[in-house]
């Protein structure tokens, strides 16, 4: 598999092997390549995971993101956050043989789901619970209670070995 292929790797990396390790493009200062993160307070299952989405930044840093419903005649999915420069953190790529490190430019913290009018947060969390297990119903009386637990079914996805990697850096 080469550098530049868009597939991804059938395999993870070995186990007890050496990879050879480059450092990319965008730790060159006239690199155009930049690259970002986006950390989701919550993302709900309502998302098309077959259409692009899209992403706008203000001179502001007030990033917005929006993803096609997957209920037809449903609005888009969109969240609102906040971008930040990072400082010393990378990202590592592996495609089936090399391992390459970018820098990571900027980061999108606290991405929150902008709930269209009528739509709750329980019918929201409802929706997404076979992703993400047990739901808690909210409460509005102020009197302290304890949470009701509503078990919506079995997580219907099986489990996929992830390879997590944070790499600190100092150049």
């Amino acid at each position: 598999m080469s550098n530049n292929s868009k597939e991804e790797p059938k395999t993870a990396p070995q186990s007890d092997r050496w990879y050879n390790l480059t450092l990319g493009p965008s730790f060159k200062d006239e690199s155009s390549s930049k690259y970002c993160t986006l950390r989701y307070e919550f993302k709900p299952a309502s998302i098309d995971k077959t259409k692009p989405g899209s992403l706008r930044k203000t001179k502001e840093n007030r990033v917005t993101v929006e993803f096609h419903n997957n209920q037809l005649g449903k609005p888009k999915v969109t969240f609102d956050g906040c971008s930040e420069d990072y400082k010393n953190d990378a990202v590592l790529f592996f495609d089936g043989e090399t391992f390459r490190l970018e820098r990571l430019h900027r980061s999108v913290n606290q991405l929150r789901h902008r709930r269209q009018p009528g739509e709750s947060a329980s019918a929201a969390a409802a929706s997404s619970a076979a992703l993400s297990g047990p739901v808690v119903e909210p409460r509005l009386s102020p009197v302290a209670k304890a949470p009701k637990t509503i078990h919506v079914g079995r997580n219907v996805f099986s489990a996929v070995p992830v390879i997590a990697v944070h790499v600190n850096f100092s150049l």
